[in-house]
């Protein structure tokens, strides 16, 4: 098994390379000698994962906004058609989008593919391998750094994902007043639902928040209720005076 990437307008260090272009796309070639589908073995459905998740963990960054998704799958016509050993294009196609999940891919949650396009087509007999061909397009808008990637529950089971260095008080400061801001919106949306209107796609809709359910990927230890993320500031000295200094600063106070 092999794989490689290349890069459009991004690299594995930076979500973009020219700043004033939002478009984005990582191009993932893998070619196997045996395809991988949801009835292999655990084992071998691992292998191709960790194989993966090796070359997207070089990575420095995850995308946090909708995505779409193109597979292109390089396979034998005839050993497709006259064995059972490559599956149905679906149950192919499942375990590889696994793989692209979580803090060693490129996506929180599969949940933020907006489309998904796969199908095959047949290799020469030069070709010993099957090929797949993916390219995953974004938006760079929409990407966050993966160290010191925190989520933080600040409204029923909703998280909110930021980047916070536990000992930068600006950074703490910052997602503080995020999370503040963040549930006045939703308080905003129910009081006028209460009135019979609906601006849940103005005040609610978000591509920054993900259901606790959808990042089971990520260790529990990077995910806070909010009662935990202000302890975690106390702890590290974001005091009620330190925040009075902060925002003194900020004002050119002194």
């Amino acid at each position: 098994m092999k794989i490689s990437t290349q890069t459009e307008n991004c690299s594995y260090d930076t979500q973009y390379l020219i700043e004033e272009i939002t478009d984005s796309a990582i191009h993932i070639n893998l070619a196997f000698k045996k395809i991988v589908s949801v009835q292999s073995k655990r084992a071998y459905r691992e292998q191709i994962c960790n194989l993966s998740q090796g070359e997207l963990s070089k990575f420095k960054w995850i995308i946090s906004g909708c995505v779409n998704v193109d597979f292109t799958w390089y396979l034998h016509a005839v050993e497709r058609q006259e064995t059972d050993k490559v599956g149905d294009i679906d149950n192919i196609t499942k375990p590889i989008l696994d793989s692209l999940i979580g803090p060693n891919g490129v996506l929180i949650d599969d949940a933020q593919i907006r489309a998904l396009y796969t199908y095959w087509l047949s290799h020469n007999e030069l070709v010993e391998d099957n090929l797949l061909k993916i390219k995953i397009s974004f938006n760079n808008d929409n990407c966050l750094e993966k160290s010191n990637l925190i989520f933080i529950q600040y409204a029923n089971a909703i998280c909110l994902p930021v980047n916070v260095e536990p000992t930068d008080h600006k950074q703490l400061l910052g997602a503080l007043l995020l999370v503040k801001s963040r549930q006045r919106q939703r308080t905003a949306a129910k009081s006028i639902r209460f009135i019979g209107g609906n601006v849940d796609n103005y005040l609610v809709l978000s591509p920054w928040d993900f259901h606790r359910t959808r990042l089971n990927e990520f260790p529990s230890s990077n995910i806070y209720s909010v009662s935990s993320f202000k302890e975690l500031c106390r702890n590290n000295g974001l005091t009620f005076l330190a925040i009075l200094r902060l925002m003194r600063e900020a004002r050119g106070g002194t």
